[in-house]
């Protein structure tokens, strides 16, 4: 279908599939809209384009930007215009800046530190709960949920704030909330109900009535329970009829809970005359009891839940207070503000302001809008939909692009049905104001692809799918499923091929095969065998993450993962971790076995009973058996709330070469290493000052659902490694050859309720914790499991639709009755394509492949086992300079017996270092020579890879300067700025500091030689046509020939190694090594290798 901008004076509602040019045609649409601004003589930013991302309001921007006339172009550029493309939280930010106080904000707010923000909910938290804990009325109703359960559930609710806080707003502030949620859940007529059932004749004589002929039946009370059934009969109280009632629960239902088909009366005793009577009196009372049990339960949820809210409602207050002290706002603020601005008082005014100012809005992958974006973008286009506007220069527009189909943050609040809401809206318009269009031609895909996705999705979402036509009709892909079948155990031990394993086989087979993919440059398509680079690893969960690494490292298999597992959940970041946490409690054994047994230490478990026999404990143990680990944990322990934490970090990596034993098994864990390291000093220069603030600073982002990111890693050659990230992170991205692995795999929101699910329906809302005895939570569960697997559903959609070229689903069968799970990705292929049909393997057979389009089963034999050479060609040109190549190929160390390590430094003489650093402190400086050593690396290499540097925020980063006085200080940071601009003013030493290709800051390494593995850090290296040039910084004053040639002498060694390192990392030539000596500005040629 054309996807050409339509009327601009029309407002648009555009249904986009994968691959169907969704932001060309926004683009299309923005581009057209400044045009006819321009043209009309209006400010080309009354058109405002609103994404949901950082990355695709750049994405939008540098599209525009690309096709904007050179006119408009110099315009924007010389900043009389501006394109507003922005997030829906620029935009909100942007309206509370010029609104503050309308809003009842302070006008310079400032955004709170995300890392941060997990900290100060947990502390509104616990000041809530023990704040009201004293109140009897809100604990009371949760008395059946323990003290972390609750903390569980209202951090949960506080992870939905946005959400929340927009239904309280809405409802007229929280006690209208709570008002709300108390009809919804039917609590006041639940208690009214129970208060006349037990106040009622029939409840009482019922009850009565049984008791008697228990009497008769059995004449013995205590049997038949009758004293409980005329205490029962007797209780006008709700929770302490419920007690009484738990302890007759088993003569009137099941354990099950479902009524009991007859009365528990010995047979015996059951005689027509008696029985018949009892069993009748026994059906009236059975109904009384389940009908007081339901409505109790009732009660009970609801009370739960409007305890919850309250309880809500006190720690969010306390979190908003702990950073409207510090005037900071985080990003669920700036949605809820400016949707309070806009249904304020002053909201006429605001709109008023807006209306004039804005006429076209254009929204970008409307699927994933919540309900408080929504709700603000209702607000902003009230005039379109009022038909209003026609007294202006141009119609005001609203432009929305979207897919149900690909709407899967439902964890983020987003509400697919949204996108039908505004289409209904839309279709409300006169015809001549409005177009609702649909793009369904893939330009993304090969016809085998699209083929496979309408087949399954046809099948599956029958007429609420409309298929897709491929546009690239000529080209040729692939589609394959590959079904693992179980492990089997043989003489040797288990037989077969795990799901990791097939997945880095047939990446490597892939590659190996020559398998052909096109790449398109403009208009023109060519055509070239994939390479590593080119192939996409995509996961529906981080859980088995670490299974492919290992099976893709075993195969030698180039990886990069974007997204991780979480930053302090990555194994080098958490034995540091680890070892803080002993450092701040030593009574922590956990912490500390974890820290042994990590790569730090690499003892096994069989070292670690030892050391418990030895000495009773693992600290006496140590002392005993290991007194280099126990002094080197004393060493540390000595640092731990005196030194910087950032000091004692390095310390820790140092001491243990972090960076040798992690980085050998992945590059990105040194980078990670490095980010904690830059972490601990931003918490350093914040002023967080003890060792225990840290440990309970990561404590509460580790237990919250925040993710920390990895560290960025952009090392030489990256490009040409497998890219491993989850489906969401996928979003909006497109690789030319998809592996889909896990394809059996249960997704646990499906099989696991959340702990609170909230409905709202025309102003009532329903809320339930999770509580198996909860039938309010047993109801919501069933409807939100509904909407969760229609969810799983889509992101199969959105992972197949990812594929360019070819794509590959793997997935292990279970050993069991039924091989294919419910609620997979291979359960929905095998609904909706009959054929996978999986006939009896033959000898050998590891598995099963199925292939598009008639998808007959071939059984997966020899071809995929045992190792494989890697993949010959141009990908394999980038090898000699890939880090990781070096990283990969040091052999593995032992757990307890470990290789010789060293760093570079380990091999200057020490005691005449030492008089070169006491010949430094000589000179009468105020701070010692190894702070103003990296005060000078961090600014140098601040200015070799950005132009520029700030001496005073570094500076902030060294406790000691910042224990200066004011003028000591001042002196300093002007002595060494001197010696700084001194250095970049030379034209001498350009070329050290040029910002060039091959250009290198701080560049980790780790270099085998001989049995000792060596790691360090180069200051700076330059690679130029083959050849290096190794700079190394030193803060000492070389004043005479005889003082540098002192220098030169006592620093070769570690030169050297720098240099061969850097020959061998690069593959270069040639190396040449230099010393640069900051103060005397003099650069000298120390070796050659």
């Amino acid at each position: 279908m054309d996807t050409t901008g339509p009327d601009t004076n029309r407002s648009v509602h555009l249904s986009a599939s994968a691959g169907s040019g969704k932001t060309r045609a926004l683009k299309e649409r923005y581009l057209e809209l400044l045009d006819e601004l321009d043209v009309r003589g209006l400010s080309i930013d009354q058109a405002v384009a609103i994404t949901f991302t950082d990355k695709a309001a750049a994405e939008i921007k540098e599209r525009v930007m690309t096709s904007l006339r050179e006119p408009m172009l110099k315009k924007i550029i010389r900043g009389s215009q501006d394109l507003r493309i922005s997030t829906i939280h620029s935009f909100c930010m942007n309206l509370l800046k010029r609104y503050p106080l309308e809003a009842g904000l302070p006008p310079d707010f400032g955004i709170l530190d995300e890392r941060d923000k997990a900290y100060e909910v947990q502390q509104a938290i616990e000041a809530s709960l023990e704040e009201m804990d004293r109140d009897p009325a809100v604990m009371a109703p949760l008395g059946r949920a323990s003290a972390g359960e609750v903390i569980a559930d209202v951090e949960f609710l506080l992870s939905i704030r946005s959400r929340l806080k927009r239904m309280e707003i809405d409802a007229g502030g929280p006690d209208g909330l709570l008002g709300a949620v108390r009809s919804g859940m039917g609590v006041d007529a639940a208690g009214k109900e129970l208060a006349a059932l037990l106040a009622g004749t029939e409840w009482r004589a019922a009850f009565e009535r049984v008791a008697a002929l228990i009497n008769e039946i059995c004449g013995d009370p205590v049997e038949g329970r009758a004293e409980e059934h005329l205490l029962l009969a007797n209780t006008r109280d709700a929770d302490n009829a419920y007690q009484v009632s738990e302890r007759l629960a088993d003569l009137f239902l099941t354990q099950k809970g479902a009524r009991r088909a007859n009365p528990a009366i010995p047979k015996g005793k059951r005689t027509p005359k008696v029985y018949d009577p009892y069993k009748e009196a026994y059906r009236t009372a059975q109904d009384l009891f389940i009908r007081f049990r339901e409505r109790h339960a009732l009660l009970s949820a609801g009370s739960a839940s409007i305890s919850l809210l309250r309880l809500f409602q006190r720690a969010e207050g306390l979190y908003q207070d702990a950073k409207l002290r510090e005037g900071l706002l985080d990003f669920d603020d700036l949605e809820i503000y400016a949707y309070r601005l806009l249904r304020s008082q002053e909201s006429p005014d605001v709109l008023y302001w807006l209306d004039r100012k804005i006429l076209h809005f254009l929204v970008d992958e409307f699927q994933d809008t919540s309900d408080i974006q929504w709700a603000i973008l209702d607000r902003l286009t009230e005039e379109i939909f009022a038909g209003q506007g026609a007294d202006k220069g141009m119609p005001p527009t609203l432009f929305v692009v979207g897919d149900r189909k690909q709407s899967i943050y439902r964890f983020r609040e987003a509400n697919y049905r949204l996108i039908d809401t505004i289409r209904k809206k839309m279709e409300r318009l006169p015809e001549a104001l409005r177009e609702i269009r649909t793009l369904d031609r893939n330009f993304r895909s090969a016809p085998e692809v699209v083929g496979a996705v309408n087949k399954v999705f046809g099948t599956l979402w029958k007429d609420d799918y409309q298929p897709s036509e491929a546009a690239r009709s000529s080209h040729e892909g692939s589609v394959r499923l590959i079904e693992v079948l179980p492990m089997r155990q043989g003489e040797g031990g288990p037989e077969g091929l795990t799901e990791a394993e097939a997945l880095a086989k047939e990446i490597l087979r892939t590659v190996n095969a020559g398998t052909l993919i096109r790449v398109r440059a403009g208009d023109t398509w060519t055509e070239r065998p994939v390479q590593f680079g080119d192939c996409a690893v995509l996961l529906q969960s981080r859980t088995k993450l670490k299974e492919y690494e290992a099976a893709l490292l075993a195969q030698g298999v180039r990886f990069r993962v974007i997204g991780g597992i979480g930053f302090y959940e990555e194994n080098e970041v958490q034995a540091i971790m680890s070892v803080l946490f002993y450092l701040w409690n030593q009574d922590d054994r956990l912490a500390l076995a974890a820290a042994l047994k990590s790569l730090l230490f690499g003892l096994d478990d069989r070292d670690l009973f030892a050391l418990l026999q030895e000495g009773g404990s693992f600290a006496e143990g140590l002392r005993l058996s290991r007194p280099d680990i126990a002094d080197t944990l004393e060493g540390w322990r000595t640092l731990a709330g005196v030194a910087p934490l950032s000091r004692l970090i390095h310390r820790i990596i140092g001491d243990t070469a972090a960076y040798v034993r992690f980085g050998r098994r992945s590059p990105q864990a040194v980078f990670n290493l490095d980010k904690l390291l830059d972490t601990a000093r931003d918490f350093d220069r914040r002023g967080f000052t003890t060792l225990q603030d840290f440990v309970e600073w990561v404590k509460g982002i580790s237990g919250s659902e925040q993710r920390e990111a990895t560290a960025d890693m952009n090392l030489p050659g990256d490009k040409s490694a497998v890219s491993i990230m989850t489906v969401h992170k996928a979003k909006g991205l497109e690789f030319p050859v998809v592996f889909l692995p896990g394809m059996n795999q249960q997704p646990r929101s499906v099989t696991h309720g959340p702990a609170i699910i909230i409905e709202e329906n025309e102003g009532r809302l329903r809320m339930a914790s999770k509580d198996n005895s909860s039938p309010a939570y047993t109801e919501m569960w069933a409807r939100e499991k509904g909407e969760l697997q229609q969810e799983h559903q889509r992101l199969l959609y959105v992972a197949m639709t990812r594929a360019c070229d070819h794509l590959v689903m793997i997935g292990a069968l279970a050993a069991a009755e039924t091989p294919v799970n419910q609620n997979t990705w291979l359960q929905y292929l095998h609904d909706a394509i009959p054929a996978l049909v999986s006939p009896k393997s033959g000898p050998g057979a590891r598995g099963l492949c199925f292939s598009y389009p008639d998808w007959q089963a071939e059984p997966l034999i020899e071809a995929m086992q045992g190792p494989l050479r890697a993949a010959q060609g141009p990908q394999e040109q980038p090898v000699v300079t890939d880090p990781a190549a070096v990283l990969g190929n040091i052999a593995p160390l032992p757990a307890s017996h470990v290789e010789r390590w060293t760093t570079a430094t380990d091999h200057l003489a020490r005691e005449k270092e030492l008089v070169l650093e006491l010949s430094a402190m000589r000179e009468g400086r105020p701070v010692s020579p190894l702070t103003r050593g990296n005060i000078n690396h961090r600014s140098l290499e601040a200015y070799a890879t950005t132009g520029s540097f700030d001496l005073r925020l570094i500076a902030k980063e060294f406790p000691e300067i910042m224990a200066l006085g004011p003028e000591e200080r001042e002196r300093f940071l002007a002595d060494v700025e001197t010696v700084l601009r001194g250095l970049m003013g030379s034209e001498e030493l350009a070329w050290v500091f040029k910002q060039q290709p091959g250009a290198y800051a701080e560049l980790p390494f780790l270099y085998r030689k001989g049995n000792e593995i060596i790691s360090g850090v180069i200051d700076r290296l330059v690679v130029k046509e083959g050849a290096g040039y190794v700079i190394d910084y030193k803060s000492i004053a070389v004043e005479s020939d005889d003082a540098l040639q002192t220098g030169i002498d006592h620093y070769r060694p570690q030169i050297r190694l720098y240099c061969e390192a850097a020959k061998e990392l690069f593959g270069l030539a040639s190396v040449e090594g230099y010393l640069l000596f900051l103060d005397s500005r003099r650069l000298a040629l120390t070796v050659k290798v």
